[in-house]
């Protein structure tokens, strides 16, 4: 008969007090790394809360560092093993605590991996991680940046054939790429200032993207 400990059962995603850098398992009351999605002890191996403060990257990277440019391959591996793991069809016949763990976990890396897989919403990732959150609502302070994005929508909204679509579908790819890049070198010198110049750059880009995407010979 399983032994049950109610008591001490956390909240899913919650995160037991810890006397050290680890988290406390709910269910044996041993330390394991706050990295872990299953207790390090191999007695117990329950499934434990997302750890407090980590960061995607600690789960999810190949050395746990913050970087804007990830092995978007070796993400993916890494989050299919992970998501092997703690998948809730694992647990569907585990006690409730383990399912809604499991749920919490899977949620948690799902989020992470669609986060780090993308670079807009990467970089806005780490900008946040430095302090330097982006708001939707923020507006467009640089007048080139402006005006590029003003003339790219005027020239959707006077297109008229698939061509001349595609040929604005090309020209932002292109301009997308190169933001990209540049925000690449800019993580990389640790110029955050510039970083948060490019992703306000690269998310109206996008923004491009979606009504060339949704643009219709009709609406010409």
């Amino acid at each position: 008969m399983r032994q049950r400990h109610n008591h001490c059962s956390p909240a899913a995603g919650a995160q037991p007090e810890t006397p050290g850098q680890g988290k406390i398992c709910w269910r044996c009351q041993r330390e394991s790394a706050r990295t872990s999605l299953l207790c390090d002890n191999e007695r117990c191996r329950a499934i434990q809360p997302v750890g407090k403060g980590i960061t995607y990257f600690d789960l999810l990277s190949d050395d746990g560092k913050p970087s804007f440019d990830v092995d978007t391959v070796g993400l993916r591996q890494r989050f299919l093993r992970l998501q092997q793991i703690v998948h809730p069809d694992s647990f569907s016949q585990k006690e409730d605590v383990e399912r809604k763990l499991a749920e919490a976990q899977s949620s948690w890396i799902n989020h992470a991996y669609a986060t780090l897989k993308d670079p807009l919403w990467r970089a806005r990732y780490l900008l946040k991680l430095q302090g330097r959150e982006i708001d939707e609502k923020d507006q467009i302070a640089d007048p080139e940046l402006l005006m590029e994005i003003m003339e790219s929508r005027e020239e959707i909204e006077m297109a008229k054939t698939e061509t001349q679509v595609a040929d604005i579908r090309l020209r932002n790819e292109q301009k997308l790429a190169g933001v990209v890049d540049s925000l690449s070198q800019a993580f990389a010198r640790g110029d955050l200032a510039q970083a948060r110049d490019l992703t306000h750059h690269l998310q109206y880009l996008r923004r491009i993207s979606q009504t060339v995407h949704s643009w219709e010979p009709s609406n010409a």
